[in-house]
């Protein structure tokens, strides 16, 4: 018998076992605790009852305490709904009779979700003002400061002042448009930006205190954010800066960027956990976290060793360069999902206005507490704001007018791809894997996205929400892409193709357009088309017949045709025409005028390899209807929005649809009617309302 005296020295003898240190037991153990924590309060959030279920969609007294756009609730108790129309009720308590709604969700690609908007910050719908019966105005703060940021200024630059100072927007009106187009959207929505700016002026002047400094900056900087409200932004850099300043109170020392920053996503999602699904948050988190990965290696890369001085042109201008860059790489995705569009120079843009920007912060918030004390003392500093600000307005102008990538929706497997090779630039970047490498994961990250195919391929058919009226896309093969008409608002200012067409079409990737109909120039199809003439190029506009002229839609569709340089072509029936593999078959309107600008619709039926496929007819009526002999199709577009004047029985019975679509909004005419519904579900149409379902999306193979 063999005795082994000591075993530990054999390979395959079993080692006593070790224990992890602790400081690897809290690493392994605190993301799942935090995971576990965010998971229960998304639970939370997610399964609170809706405390105005039984009392929506009715005209009721209410009262409670308003902020201006919203209100809380006197009964039920405690709970927040946005003001509706916008300065409907003043600052202060109020009585008045109104009725609580939902809020719209996201209707049509590219749509904004407002009622997902409203519910992560807590506030559960939209109250609709018909009549205040009684108000205590009172004044705020906020309205105090406002009076002092905008003193002496002109309307655009004191709109700019307020938004950049105390997050107000409700004067921006076209800037947000010009902002976001030039790449300067965070410039306006008060962010980490603002409040570092802010912070470090703070910092600067209370510096002669030495650390009594720290508790002021600490009060300074959660005050601020009580009083411009707890954007998701504004939280997560008032932790961050609540961090570094406890840090250098207490004598801890500089606190490293990455734990500030986490600690400041833990605190806001226990908080909020909804949050988490706010684009806000995610471009937020995702420039700071840009920064930190690309920016600051790359800095110190440029300052070289030894370190050459701020003021060093290739310090101060490549730093400031790379950090706009930096800032922006990990939100390309969000952002061009969400706009539509990528400012190509925007990085360029941003080094030339965040100085600009870093001045007027400090000076608007100064303005805003001399004109706590005398309002002329806010006007002398708006002296030196007022051209500050001029400048920026200009550079903003100057950044919109540049090239701009279009772009669509980005699907989850785009940002799989996108997170891969980012990731793979993030490792080079700071050292750890070689260049060839990391170019070789981002080749191939860009050729698994080129050959992985969209999750909707056309040929489809988008019948957009766009209430009552009518905007059609048509998605054909080869890249085609038709509109037919383009929605409007009778009585009303709101542009429906700025507001909602053309974002649609940017968010499915639409960037030309090789055909555009007007079916007719009544103002709810046709009041949207000249915005899109204008912002997005269309190789011709079809028209039908000659009742439609001399309306003013008509003459302003006309001039939006003729400043583009786009080609009219009028149809009448019989004709056809082909859209690459596709075939139009034109049915009305005839050589002769019915008369009317409803029966004049331009209406026709769409061939697909030589199969009909769509069914298009604007506002006809039975009496035209009785002149066509359509095809049988799979989808038609219900006409004049299933009036009972419409969608006889002798056209469904010819067209014999497999998908019927309504494009229809709230209405007093008794939009779509029961009748029209009931003949088309007898014919086997499956029945299809953009009221209730939104945008409606069908493929058309």
């Amino acid at each position: 018998m063999l005795l082994l005296r000591n075993p530990a020295r054999l390979p395959f003898a079993r080692a006593s076992p070790r224990r992890l240190p602790p400081r690897a037991v809290l690493s392994l153990a605190l993301p799942l605790l935090c995971f576990a924590l965010g998971y229960l309060r998304f639970e939370q959030w997610r399964s609170r009852p809706d405390p105005l279920t039984g009392i929506r969609e009715r005209l009721l007294t209410l009262s409670g305490s308003s902020e201006g756009r919203i209100l809380t609730l006197d009964d039920p108790d405690g709970v927040r709904v946005a003001v509706a129309p916008r300065g409907a009720l003043p600052v202060g308590e109020v009585e008045f009779r109104g009725t609580l709604v939902e809020a719209a969700g996201r209707r049509n690609p590219g749509g904004f979700d407002y009622r997902g908007y409203l519910r992560r910050r807590g506030i559960y719908g939209q109250v609709l003002v018909e009549e205040v019966l009684t108000a205590d105005p009172r004044t705020r703060l906020l309205d105090r400061l406002r009076s002092g940021v905008g003193q002496g200024l002109p309307p655009d630059a004191s709109a700019l002042m307020e938004a950049m100072t105390l997050g107000v927007r409700d004067e921006l009106g076209d800037l947000q448009d010009l902002f976001a187009a030039a790449g300067l959207a965070h410039v306006l929505a008060l962010s980490g930006l603002h409040v570092g700016l802010l912070m470090a002026a703070a910092g600067w002047l209370l510096a002669p205190l030495g650390g009594f400094r720290y508790p002021l900056l600490l009060l300074l900087d959660f005050g601020y954010m009580l009083l411009v409200g707890a954007t998701p932004s504004i939280v997560r850099a008032a932790v961050m800066v609540a961090v570094v300043l406890l840090g250098l109170w207490l004598g801890a020392g500089k606190v490293q960027p990455w734990p500030a920053l986490g600690l400041a996503g833990l605190v806001t999602l226990l908080a909020r956990p909804a949050w988490l699904f706010d684009i806000s948050l995610q471009l937020s988190y995702g420039a700071v976290a840009g920064i930190l990965l690309f920016g600051l290696p790359l800095g110190r890369w440029l300052r070289g060793q030894p370190p050459r001085p701020w003021w060093h042109p290739r310090v101060s201008i490549g730093v400031a360069g790379i950090t706009s860059l930096s800032a922006q790489a990990l939100t390309l995705p969000l952002v061009a999902s969400a706009f539509g569009s990528l400012p190509l120079l925007s990085p360029l843009v941003n080094v030339v206005a965040l100085p600009f920007a870093s001045l007027l912060v400090p000076l608007g918030f100064v303005a805003g507490l001399l004109g706590l004390v005398a309002l002329p003392l806010a006007g002398l500093l708006n002296l030196v704001t007022g051209p500050l600000a001029a400048l920026l307005l200009a550079l903003a102008r100057l950044g919109a007018a540049l090239p701009a990538l279009t772009w669509g929706e980005v699907e989850q497997v785009g940002y799989l791809y996108f997170a891969i090779g980012m990731g793979a630039l993030a490792l080079v970047v700071n050292g750890i894997l070689k260049p060839w490498r990391g170019l070789l994961v981002v080749a191939l990250a860009l050729l698994l996205s080129a050959a992985t195919p969209a999750r909707r391929q056309p040929p489809e058919l988008v019948v957009l929400d766009v209430g009552q009226g009518d905007a059609i896309l048509l998605r054909l093969p080869g890249r085609i892409e038709a509109l037919v008409d383009g929605g409007g608002t009778p009585f009303s200012d709101f542009d429906t193709g700025e507001g909602i067409v053309l974002p649609a079409l940017r968010a499915l990737g639409v960037d030309e357009l090789e055909l555009l109909v007007s079916t007719h120039a009544d103002v709810d199809h046709s009041e949207g088309l000249p915005t899109i003439l204008d912002e997005m190029p269309v190789q011709l506009l079809a028209i039908g017949g000659a009742g439609a002229s001399g309306t003013p839609a008509f003459d302003r569709l006309m001039a939006a045709a003729e400043r583009n340089g786009v080609p009219v072509r009028s149809f009448r029936r019989g004709e056809r025409f082909r859209l690459g593999s596709a075939e139009f078959e034109v049915l009305n309107p005839p050589p002769h005028s019915y008369g009317t600008s409803n029966d004049d619709s331009l209406a026709f039926a769409v061939y697909l390899r030589g199969v009909p496929r769509v069914l298009l007819l604007g506002d006809i009526s039975e009496l035209v209807e009785r002149d066509l002999a359509p095809p049988e199709v799979e989808v038609m577009v219900v006409p004049h929005h299933g009036s009972p004047s419409s969608s006889s029985a002798r056209l469904v019975s010819m067209a014999r649809p497999r998908h019927a679509v309504i494009s229809v909004g709230r209405n007093a005419y008794g939009h779509p009617s029961a009748q029209v519904l009931e003949r088309l579900r007898e014919w086997g149409a499956v029945v299809h309302i953009t009221r209730d379902e939104g945008a409606v999306r069908l493929p058309l193979d």
